[in-house]
């Protein structure tokens, strides 16, 4: 009998200290959860204050797929002070270029898309790569900031010219087929604009390619060729020497105000006022999707830096206000989806023959 009590007490003990070691295992394995539910919860806190913040203090790329000192270079390092001002962080310019900015273009997306990089380039080069060079991108894998310069195309002449007015140069290239001689940069919104007058108007000239803005207009002012497919802008460095006879769009441009727009002189061509060069800031598609707190603070950042009024006297001191905007991203894709379809429907003219 005392050995059985013995054994029920010691069974007794034994059942205590056990349940004891195992409240003890489930104390001590509800810590450790405890703990590490703590230590992600903190880890999340700070991912989360972490993007709250970003970019400050953060380096950023800008991609440009052209040489430093080209007219979309100028545009970016023009903005970074006050980009950098407004974002907290550190810009650095990147030039790629080659082969019609499809060295840069390419390798853009190919970078992280998550928001670490931007690109700036021009539209009808953008599209033009991918028609007519079989770029590995597709148009939409830009994801537009702002389309911040149109600077629409023109047909200028010298002001010595005997033409006076677009329509006095159309007559004449067609009382004189294949001797009248126009200048511009091949693949471009001047390219564009020919197909569509050649097409309505049944034109026969020729063509003399130059490798930049600055060569067709010496040309022209040397007299080697009678027109060029310039630029309201681009034009304004041949000062009093210019006679622009259209620009493109429905409205005159404030830079040329006494020169007609194509829509007042032929309505039914339709020629909008965004052709022409057409530099922009844009992201990678995947950054609003998967960033998209970082997505919008580089649109509100860009946003709030092209506006501040020093930037604005900034672009007006160099001419350029009159061509800038804050189209902001869906007019901006819009746009660009507009010129590419422009692209598509006369890529033979954009080709040099």
């Amino acid at each position: 009998m005392k050995k059985r009590v013995a054994a029920l007490t010691m069974a007794a003990v034994m059942a205590v200290s056990a349940a004891g070691c195992s409240g003890g295992a489930e104390e001590s394995g509800s810590q450790t959860e405890t703990k590490e539910a703590s230590a992600q919860s903190d880890k999340d806190s700070g991912a989360k204050e972490e993007e709250s913040t970003w970019p400050q203090g953060e380096t950023l790329t800008i991609i440009v797929p052209f040489k430093a000192g080209g007219s979309a270079d100028l545009m970016v390092r023009g903005i970074l002070p006050y980009w950098e001002e407004t974002a907290g962080c550190t810009f650095v310019v990147e030039n790629r270029e080659g082969a019609s900015t499809m060295v840069g273009s390419v390798y853009y997306q190919t970078l992280p898309a998550d928001g670490t990089s931007i690109y700036c380039g021009t539209q009808t080069y953008l599209s033009g790569n991918q028609v007519l060079q079989g770029a590995t991108y597709d148009i939409t894998d830009f994801d537009l900031i702002n389309m911040q310069q149109i600077d629409p195309t023109t047909i200028t002449v010298l002001d010595t010219s005997p033409y006076n007015s677009i329509e006095d140069l159309i007559k004449a290239i067609q009382e004189n087929p294949g001797k009248i001689k126009v200048g511009l940069t091949a693949g471009g919104a001047g390219s564009i604009l020919l197909g569509i007058l050649t097409e309505a108007f049944d034109l026969d000239y020729k063509t003399i390619y130059y490798d930049s803005g600055n060569d067709f207009r010496t040309a022209l002012m040397g007299g080697h060729i009678d027109f060029i497919t310039g630029s309201a802008n681009g034009d304004m460095g041949l000062g009093d020497q210019a006679k622009v006879l259209a620009v493109c769009g429905s409205e005159r441009n404030a830079i040329w105000p006494d020169t007609p727009c194509f829509d007042e002189v032929y309505p039914d061509l339709k020629i909008p006022g965004s052709l022409g060069s057409c530099r922009l800031f844009a992201l990678q598609k995947g950054v609003k999707e998967n960033y998209p707190e970082r997505y919008e603070k580089l649109v509100e950042t860009y946003k709030a830096a092209f506006e501040n009024p020093e930037y604005q006297k900034f672009l007006e001191s160099g001419g350029e206000l009159a061509v800038s905007a804050y189209r902001g991203p869906e007019e901006s894709n819009r746009l660009n989806l507009q010129l590419h379809e422009l692209v598509v429907q006369y890529q033979d003219w954009l080709k040099e023959e």
